[in-house]
């Protein structure tokens, strides 16, 4: 079936159910996943064992303060009030392209696009970054466990690229079981190494002073370690990303949503209690100071083992990958819908016919990130210093600002769209959200040297922040003039 190349109707059909198939080119896409199957790509996605071992004590470090706990625990309501609005679009929307089909409903074709654009850029990117920190880790691995020394890192990122590639060619169900294989493992092993801090009494013995608000806002910069623990939040927006995939959307997407966070952010309350129990609310500062992305190795041997430090270690390299795969297959499905807008080439929407998954669109991924990373080797790029940090910075920044976009477009879409609504859910709730994230996004530019590692960084992550929403409102012009002709 052809498809025509303008953005997809988005109207309110209040009650009315969204139709069971949504085909592109003749072939439908497959409604199989359920809330746990969506909960565990989002869950990959925010990399529990990598946020631990990297954006944790960050949290900690920059906040000067032990209280980083409570700081997951604000974060939470913040982004529980974002979904209130988020959620209520979810159930007319029916364009998957999640933020800037939501933007784009309350705030206009124009914006919406800009923000497509956005997101595309920022989540692409990320698939490269990680792909391309696959290949040090990978290599420093091998080092440590096999005769291999110094091999090239550029070999191992091709082989992850590959894996990707295969992966988000085929049904989702298979990426969703590799992920669910290695998001049990990740919370795995740090349930069992902040059990182990528990039950040993850490340090100085079990206190709840961590989760204080006394002591969060005592002393210290609380607002900076709020901004860090919204980063680990990112990828729970994907939820809305997959409702042509989801079984009976209007129930899943909303709470797959709410799970997320919930999730997400009392696994991170446990494991920050647990590394500020185990090294000593007076100390973890300093401690933290001195060795950021090592705390969690030295507490592994400390309180459980050398032996479960090596299995962390491995382990961080299937939290890279899961969280790799995750937004490789997030970029797929807001390819398919950008296409089927017109925003992209129709080929790019074209749905495999055996698989019922957007396979073209992970060709052309896996062309973009496999001639990327050609260029990094060419151009003999740091791929963590140079090529991961700032990328990465990117989607913390474009994640917030659509964040932002989407809480603000929530408020005008409630109020026209949805008649019943209550006051809380169309404007209470989003306004206080918008509030809180664009007090985080102002922190997170505020400290954008530090987010993105060094200055050339935050350079790279500003000229792209503007230059991607630049494109996709040429873009969207150019969508507009089409159809006109």
């Amino acid at each position: 079936m052809a498809i025509e190349k303008q953005a997809p109707d988005i109207v309110d059909r209040g009650p009315v159910a969204e139709p069971a198939r949504s085909e592109s080119h003749g072939h439908a896409l497959k409604r199989t996943l359920g809330t746990w199957s969506i909960i565990f790509m989002v869950l990959a996605a925010a990399a529990p064992l990598t946020a631990a071992t990297g954006v944790l004590p960050l949290s900690i470090l920059f906040s000067a303060n032990s209280a980083a706990p409570f700081y997951f625990l604000v974060t939470v309501a913040m982004l529980a009030l974002f979904s209130v609005g988020y959620t209520a679009m979810s159930r007319t929307v029916e364009n998957a392209g999640a933020f800037y089909a939501y933007i784009e409903a309350g705030l206009g074709r124009t914006v919406g696009n800009a923000a497509a654009m956005l997101a595309l850029g920022a989540y692409s990117l990320t698939v490269l970054a990680l792909t391309a920190y696959a290949g040090p880790f990978a290599s420093q691995l091998a080092a440590t466990f096999t005769a291999w020394d110094n091999s090239p890192w550029w070999l191992w990122s091709l082989i992850c690229w590959a894996v990707l590639m295969f992966l988000g060619y085929r049904d989702i169900e298979l990426s969703s079981k590799v992920l669910s294989v290695l998001l049990v493992l990740e919370v795995g092993v740090v349930g069992i190494l902040g059990l182990a801090i528990l039950v040993q009494g850490g340090a100085n013995g079990i206190s709840l002073s961590p989760l204080s608000p006394v002591q969060a806002f005592d002393h210290g910069s609380p607002a900076t370690g709020i901004m860090w623990a919204a980063l680990c939040f990112i990828g729970f927006e994907a939820t809305a990303v997959f409702r042509q995939e989801a079984r009976d959307p209007e129930r899943t997407i909303p709470r797959a949503t709410y799970f997320s966070i919930l999730l997400i952010g009392c696994l991170y309350a446990f494991t920050a209690l647990a590394v500020v129990l185990g090294v000593g609310a007076e100390d973890v500062v300093e401690t933290i100071g001195s060795d950021p992305t090592g705390v969690l190795f030295a507490l592994a041997s400390e309180y459980v083992g050398t032996w479960f430090a090596d299995v962390i270690n491995v382990l961080l390299m299937g939290s890279i990958f899961a969280c790799a795969l995750s937004f490789h297959n997030v970029v797929n499905r807001y390819q398919l819908t950008m296409s089927q807008g017109g925003l992209l080439p129709q080929h790019v929407g074209q749905i495999h016919h055996r698989h019922r998954v957007p396979s073209a669109a992970s060709g052309v991924l896996s062309g973009v990130v496999l001639t990327a990373l050609a260029v990094v080797v060419f151009l003999d790029l740091d791929p963590v210093a140079e090529v991961f940090a700032p990328l990465v910075g990117i989607l913390g920044f474009a994640v917030i600002t659509l964040m932002s976009l989407a809480s603000l477009s929530a408020v005008f879409y409630l109020r026209r769209k949805q008649n019943g609504t209550s006051i809380f859910t169309s404007t209470i709730a989003p306004i206080v959200a918008l509030g809180a994230l664009v007090w985080v996004l102002f922190l997170s530019f505020s400290n954008i040297d530090v987010i993105t590692g060094s200055k050339t960084g935050s350079a790279i992550v500003t000229s792209l922040m503007i230059a991607l929403p630049v494109v996709g409102a040429i873009a969207s012009w150019n969508a507009g003039r089409r159809k006109a002709g």
